[in-house]
């Protein structure tokens, strides 16, 4: 028997990592952690100023940290930033643990991705961001992922037993 200790969710902004992390997280008695709200706790400033001021590295190396740091607690849904998959060391982390990839398409990010999303290369209108944010990582998701889920429907509730159903699966 091989019990899952952990669930980590990766995916695209507006993809609903958080709300099927809590989703999650209350169905299976388990906590929740937000990985990016640790980051910005942990390094003391937020994801733009770090990512702004000293690079794109080292906001990659904090979250690996954080990962890292998530390593010894048990029964917990962790969601993560959408570049965790960016950095070999996150998706070496990623291998060894039950990940669920969530997809969106780009039109429904837009709809669901509040106005005050700034993303990080200048000069993309957002679609076109997360056109080449797809391009970029999906294949990276789905290297790392256990279970794969489109949100485009929306339909919460079946998407969490989707994945207590992997989960009773993995643990058989």
């Amino acid at each position: 028997m091989n019990q899952c200790k952990r669930v980590f969710i990766v995916g695209h902004p507006g993809a609903g990592k958080e709300l099927l992390g809590k989703t999650l997280a209350e169905k299976l008695n388990w906590r929740f952690i937000d990985a990016d709200l640790g980051l910005e706790y942990y390094v003391g400033r937020s994801l733009n100023e770090i990512v702004g001021k000293e690079g794109e590295k080292k906001f990659l190396d904090c979250q690996s940290e954080i990962l890292s740091a998530q390593m010894n607690k048990e029964r917990v849904v962790i969601t993560t930033d959408a570049s965790v998959v960016d950095s070999e060391k996150n998706t070496q982390i990623l291998f060894s643990e039950f990940v669920v990839f969530l997809n969106a398409s780009p039109s429904v990010q837009l709809e669901r991705v509040s106005k005050s999303f700034l993303p990080l290369l200048p000069g993309l209108e957002l679609k076109d961001f997360f056109e080449k944010l797809h391009t970029q990582r999906d294949h990276l998701y789905q290297q790392v992922a256990n279970v794969t889920i489109n949100t485009d429907n929306g339909k919460l509730e079946e998407h969490a037993e989707h994945v207590l159903k992997k989960i009773s699966e993995k643990e058989a």
